[in-house]
């Protein structure tokens, strides 16, 4: 069967060593040309979950089994469970019954287990990702800072989910963190539901623990966190300052007014700073900590961007563009809910959703990985969609020259990497992971996709 390859089934533990020993050499040129494109995909999970001892033995459903399952869930476009298990769970894990795949959705040890997998393939794998191709390298400025978007994503209710007290489905609101150098991708935690609807997002992340908000900084290292303007807490940003060196770069909200307001002067040749118009320290009333109002405008229009932060010591130019970076986050979510379909629970139980989270997480970072691979060892990028951003740039540019604006071509450059991936590309990994397709001759099928649209 075609999902036979990857899934690996057994009644023995898969951290056994004679059952699954570690690769002790790098792949020949043989084992790749016998390689399927499920074993390149899955190749990050299944490494750590032979080497990690985060499994533990199961007869029926083994945990690398159980992941790849959620994997494949976001990848294909299932409408429901039992749609899902009929085209590709039962298929690829025949022991599967409608049964035991939602009882194992709700297992607590199968979410501690998502949360460990998810935790070891950030330490396995965003370093390498960050060394192959850093979005920011061009700001030197922000070399040793982690710099991570994050945001909430509602998708729709479970089916049988309980109505709330105004009789109406609660979505479901996830947080998650985007790690701006790479496109890395987390589950940070959820927005309680309330009789209303589901508890603000501030709430949330104030029962996020700091540490977690630090993104992996270690000490002396500190945090850049984007978000949009559910962040503005005065209080929470200034103890997230001063307790661990976590900054905020946010959008300003049309109704603070500030104490004081201080001009700050900025190097306007810096490449960053080439539209920003002012750079102020403000001070609001009842308010620890100083902030910064950075105003830029717009390279081809006449709009205007203010963006908020509590960081004081790097160019205004920079803060700007990283808050404008934070779009990538929104682009991650269009991929998941359109072009994944993932737009509605699982299950209705709190365990399911989580696991139904990380595993987004999860399938989107995989994703990431093989992407990545793509570009630097076979030289496949999507080179239809990094055109088009080219000649979106060439409009843009020619509009600002008639305007007599700055445009900072090199800039935009510079900091651009297709965020979504493409519809050809995502048909082309559905079919070839049900019809285990050969690595090798999945790559050649690939390569025209990438080059224009069919």
């Amino acid at each position: 069967m075609p999902y036979d390859n990857h899934i690996g089934m057994s009644s023995t533990s898969p951290n056994d060593p004679q059952t699954n020993p570690p690769p002790s050499h790098d792949p020949t040129p043989a084992e790749v040309s016998d390689r399927l494109l499920n074993d390149t995909l899955f190749a990050p999970v299944r490494a750590i979950v032979e080497t990690a001892g985060i499994t533990r033995q199961c007869a029926t459903l083994d945990d690398l089994t159980f992941a790849t399952l959620c994997v494949l869930r976001v990848l294909h476009s299932s409408k429901t469970g039992r749609d899902f298990l009929q085209t590709h769970g039962i298929p690829a894990c025949p022991e599967l019954t409608r049964g035991s795949y939602f009882k194992n959705l709700s297992s607590k040890r199968r979410l501690k287990f998502m949360r460990e997998l998810a935790d070891h393939l950030n330490r396995s794998y965003l370093p390498a990702l960050r060394a192959a191709d850093d979005l920011l390298a061009s700001f030197a400025e922000l070399d040793g800072w982690h710099v991570w978007a994050a945001d909430g994503h509602k998708i729709s209710h479970a089916t049988h989910d309980e109505r709330n007290a105004k009789d109406q489905y609660a979505p479901i609101n996830a947080i998650y963190r985007l790690e701006m150098r790479t496109g890395y991708a987390e589950f940070l935690t959820f927005c309680e539901p309330t009789a209303r609807g589901t508890e603000h997002e501030i709430k949330a992340l104030k029962g996020v623990a700091p540490a977690v908000l630090r993104c992996g900084a270690t000490k002396g290292e500190s945090t850049l966190l984007a978000y949009d303007r559910a962040i503005v807490d005065f209080l929470y940003a200034y103890n997230l300052k001063q307790s661990k060196s976590i900054y905020l770069v946010t959008q300003w909200k049309q109704n603070l007014a500030p104490m004081t307001t201080m001009s700050r002067a900025f190097d306007p040749e810096h490449p960053a700073n080439r539209l920003v118009i002012s750079d102020e320290t403000v001070y609001f009333n009842n308010t620890p900590g100083s902030w910064r109002k950075i105003t830029s405008r717009s390279a081809d229009s006449d709009e205007i961007f203010i963006t908020l932060t509590n960081e004081m010591t790097l160019p205004p130019g920079v803060l700007s563009e990283v808050y404008r970076l934070r779009w990538n986050i929104e682009k991650a979510f269009d991929q998941q809910e359109q072009k994944l379909d993932e737009g509605k629970a699982w299950a209705t139980s709190d365990t399911a959703k989580e696991i139904q989270a990380i595993a987004i997480s999860i399938t989107h970072n995989l994703l990431q990985i093989l992407k990545a691979s793509l570009k630097t060892e076979e030289g496949i990028e999507d080179t239809k969609v990094i055109k088009a951003y080219h000649q979106q740039l060439d409009r843009r540019e020619e509009k600002a020259k008639k305007a007599g604006r700055v445009f900072p071509r090199v800039l935009y450059q510079a900091l651009y990497r297709p965020t979504e991936l493409s519809m050809q590309f995502i048909r082309w990994i559905r079919v070839h992971l049900m019809h285990g397709t050969c690595y090798r001759a999945a790559l050649t099928l690939l390569r025209p996709l990438m080059l224009k649209y069919i």
